[in-house]
């Protein structure tokens, strides 16, 4: 039992620095050298740049991205992974392989369902 808690407390901490809709987005961009806001913004859709900011904000707070600002003028501000950031790629790695498996298997599904449809029609 103890064991099992231990196992689940890790897991929420997990999630409580990568969960949520945007967190794991936001990391495999930036893994990819989109690193600006305005990029990012861009680039991920749906998301709003009030959104976008504070998952920034929360991802720099737990220690997974450094904010640098450049003292130009406009002012110019680029986002990398810290060491712990690029310890979880593997995991947002495994989440897209993932999810484009899913992905291709219901577009499989899909073409049979529909090529099963026009042979009985």
């Amino acid at each position: 039992m103890a064991q099992q808690k231990l196992q689940t407390n890790a897991l929420s901490y997990c999630m409580d620095l990568i969960g949520g809709k945007w967190k794991p987005i936001i990391l495999f961009h930036i893994s990819k050298g989109i690193n600006r806001f305005n990029k990012l913004f861009n680039e991920i859709e749906g998301i709003n740049r009030q959104m976008l900011s504070k998952q920034l904000k929360e991802l720099e707070k737990s220690g997974i991205l450094e904010r640098t600002l450049f003292p130009e003028i406009p002012p110019r501000v680029e986002y990398t992974l810290t060491p712990l950031g690029k310890s979880l790629m593997t995991v947002v790695q495994a989440m897209n392989r993932w999810g484009q498996k899913q992905q291709e298997e219901v577009k499989v599904t899909k073409k049979k369902d529909t090529q099963q449809a026009t042979l009985f029609e």
